[in-house]
């Protein structure tokens, strides 16, 4: 079946070279643009599979913006972003957090158009999955929730999440309780509930997580 890919890439040149290699391997472009404005204004009037977002796009809005607009707007959407960057936390040390279930992939990738085929085709299931994620487990938390989710997947202490909250720390710990509960992770002895909480989180926004020994 064909897929339908919608291109946001400023750098002309690129942007050409993108579009052809993805027609010779039977996609089609459904959008090609070269600002976040002319991609939202053009989003919705074609269907699309997946969009290939370049991350960097200048001064103004950026491609993580224009991710996380189409995310709200549907939850199977493929995205995957563009980078000259291995990890795009080297852009702006404040990215982080992209769209649920998107990937990203270095331009210097592109070449390989096996690489771009899995990471559009994987980008693609991985929303799909994590919309079903979503609406099972974390569709269950509130908004107070969910950040103060993201904290502790990030590493922080109660201490420092009350803090960065403005809230007590044993309104931390409640919360906690009830995030656990609430995502029906396992208490039991030896498994360290914060550390699957931060998987929860990751794998919702896409990560695979492993560990040993948990």
């Amino acid at each position: 079946m064909e897929l339908s890919i919608g291109l946001l890439e400023d750098d002309a040149l690129t942007r050409v070279a993108i579009a052809e290699s993805l027609k010779s391997r039977g996609y089609r472009v459904g959008i090609s643009a070269s600002s976040a404005s002319e991609f939202i204004d053009s989003f919705g009037k074609v269907p699309l599979d997946a969009v290939l977002l370049d991350l960097h796009l200048g001064d103004g809005p950026t491609g993580l913006d224009v991710g996380n607009f189409l995310r709200s707007k549907s939850s199977i959407l493929g995205i995957v972003f563009l980078t000259s960057f291995e990890d795009p936390r080297l852009l702006n040390s404040g990215i982080r957090d992209f769209p649920i279930g998107s990937r990203y992939l270095t331009k210097k990738s592109i070449g390989n158009l096996d690489a771009l085929d899995e990471e559009i085709r994987s980008s693609i299931k991985r929303a799909k999955k994590n919309a079903v994620l979503g609406e099972s487990t974390l569709m269950k938390l509130t908004d107070s929730q969910i950040e103060t989710l993201r904290l502790v997947a990030e590493g922080l202490s109660n201490s420092e999440i009350a803090k960065a909250r403005f809230v007590t720390e044993k309104t931390v710990e409640s919360t906690i309780a009830r995030i656990t509960k609430a995502l029906e992770l396992d208490a039991s002895p030896g498994r360290n509930a914060r550390v699957h909480m931060a998987q929860v989180y990751f794998r919702s926004r896409g990560v695979e997580v492993t560990t040993h020994g948990s």
